[in-house]
């Protein structure tokens, strides 16, 4: 998929112009791009390690670092944008044994993620939804705006209803019951019961999103910051209700890191409102805004490679957090 999508971007554009608008990059706002993508991971791994924490999971704040960069990482080089996050559930698993706490911590990382995105895009979709003239109802594109806004408000209170509700909860697992696959519906049940601890610690839990918020906001200037880069003049609130739909989208399965799919919704979001912007140069802002996670996300590959492997797997609901090595011994 993105091999098809960019091979079709690129044919559509001027190839000549594309390089051009590349080569006009400005290197100080691009450092600064990097600088701050690798300011959110850093944050990033404090969010996470503060849900670790909630689940008795505690680990240091240098591990927390090096396990988020790592994820990063692999975010870039496997299909979709949470690939990352099994590495990331292996990495704790390896140090403190806890699969199913492991994996509630990371997996309401990611949900705290996609809540703080619709945050952000909730405001700049209602103001856009509001305006006049090119980006009012008329043009068509305040409607767009309404929808991202009622699309992300929908799937909040769903994930809500589903992690806080039990008998909802209890619903939609009646309606998945033919996918669940030998004891996969225990572990299942198990990991939601590990949910729960977060219902029981708002105020943790809260202050995790207020974390995530900021998270996303250097993600979303990141991509600012790269327009800034290559000389375009661009509102930073098409940023804040852009990116997040981009962000959606990235995290589908069907691409690796993301790639063409950010560049092909970047062409279609940032064309179609922003006067006089070319195919090129919106294609050539996303795909160095990927370039620049990629730059940074290479950290996590260093630290990947440099540390070897664990001799121990861990396994405290199955050993009753007896050490098990490779032999079972």
């Amino acid at each position: 998929m993105s091999i098809a999508l960019i091979a079709f971007l690129l044919h559509r554009m001027d190839l000549g112009r594309t390089a051009g608008v590349i080569g006009s990059l400005r290197a100080g706002y691009f450092a600064l791009a990097l600088a701050t993508f690798a300011a959110s991971l850093a944050l990033g791994s404090v969010q996470w390690r503060k849900l670790l924490g909630v689940q008795d999971i505690h680990i240091t704040a240098g591990k927390a670092v090096s396990y988020y960069y790592v994820g990063a990482f692999f975010n870039v080089i496997l299909p979709s944008n949470i690939g990352g996050d099994v590495v990331r559930v292996y990495d704790v698993y390896r140090d403190s044994g806890k699969s199913n706490e492991t994996i509630a911590a990371t997996v309401t990382d990611r949900m705290l993620g996609l809540v703080a995105l619709g945050l952000l895009a909730m405001p700049a979709g209602l103001y856009i939804a509001s305006s006049r003239g090119a980006l009012g109802p008329e043009s068509g594109f305040g409607a767009a705006g309404a929808f991202i806004v009622l699309a992300f408000v929908a799937s909040l209170v769903f994930a809500f209803l589903v992690f806080m509700n039990r008998r909802f909860a209890r619903g939609i697992a009646r309606l998945l019951r033919p996918f669940f696959i030998g004891g996969t519906r225990e572990r299942a049940k198990d990991i939601y019961e590990s949910f729960h601890l977060y219902r029981r610690n708002m105020r943790h839990l809260l202050a995790a999103l207020g974390i995530a918020v900021m998270v996303q906001v250097l993600r979303v200037l990141v991509h600012y910051e790269v327009s800034l880069a290559l000389g375009l003049d661009i509102p930073a609130i098409y940023f804040f209700l852009f990116i997040p739909v981009i962000a959606i989208f990235i995290a589908l399965p069907i691409s690796i890191g993301g790639l063409g799919i950010r560049e092909g919704l970047g062409v279609v979001l940032f064309c179609g409102v922003v006067p006089g912007l070319a195919e090129e140069q919106a294609f050539s802002m996303e795909l160095l805004a990927g370039v620049v996670g990629a730059l940074v996300s290479l950290i996590g590959g260093v630290l990947y490679t440099r540390r070897g492997f664990a001799p121990y797997r861990v396994d405290h609901d199955l050993t009753d957090g007896r050490l098990a090595d490779a032999d079972g011994h």
